[in-house]
């Protein structure tokens, strides 16, 4: 689990997922939690963390967000992110 929070609302409507650059790992599902007590789910993420998984949404008013991995590739040693972007609306 991740957890962002910022000190004033933010208007969202984009969030990008990169997984650990490596070939033993991979997140294949998650779950996107907001402040406003919405969530979305997430598929599988590219597995060398190149690409992201970009998920996008009509905007959002919130002060966090939370990423909850709820699957992994069998075998995986160190589940985790490399990177995760959050975009304003424009």
């Amino acid at each position: 689990m991740l957890r962002l929070c910022w000190r004033t609302h933010q208007t969202i409507s984009r969030v990008t997922l990169f997984d650990r650059p490596n070939n033993l790992d991979q997140i294949t599902s998650g779950m996107l939690v907001f402040s406003d007590g919405s969530t979305l789910t997430t598929g599988t993420l590219p597995d060398d963390a190149k690409q992201g998984l970009e998920t996008t949404f009509p905007p959002k008013t919130v002060n966090w967000l939370m990423f909850v991995i709820t699957g992994v590739k069998p075998g995986s040693p160190n589940i985790g992110l490399a990177e995760i972007q959050v975009f304003n609306a424009q």
